[in-house]
C-alpha cells in the first residue's frame, strides 16, 4: 500500500469517528461505489488490451478508414 493511501485509510478512520453510522454508511456507500468504478475499468482494459481485440479493432478502424475514403461515411450519420 501506498503512503498516499495509507494516508487516506488513516483520514476516514479519523473522521469515522466523528460520524454518525448514517454519515458512515453515505461515505462508505461513495468509496464503494468509486472501487467498483476502477474495478470495471480494469476489467474493460483487460479486456480490450487482448491480442484478439487489438486484432478485431484495427480491423474495424481499417474499414472506417475505408468508408470514409470511398464516401460512404457521413458526418453526423449516426441519427435514426
Amino acid at each position: 500500500m501506498t503512503e498516499a493511501l495509507k494516508e487516506v485509510v488513516e483520514q476516514i478512520q479519523y473522521l469515522a469517528g466523528q460520524l454518525g453510522p448514517e454519515e458512515q454508511d453515505v461515505v462508505a456507500q461513495a468509496l464503494l461505489e468509486r472501487l467498483k468504478e476502477l474495478e470495471e475499468e480494469r476489467e474493460w482494459d483487460a479486456l480490450v488490451s487482448t491480442p484478439k481485440s487489438q486484432a478485431f479493432l484495427e480491423k474495424l478502424s481499417a474499414e472506417i478508414d475505408r468508408k470514409i475514403a470511398a464516401g460512404e461515411f457521413e458526418e453526423g450519420g449516426w441519427e435514426l
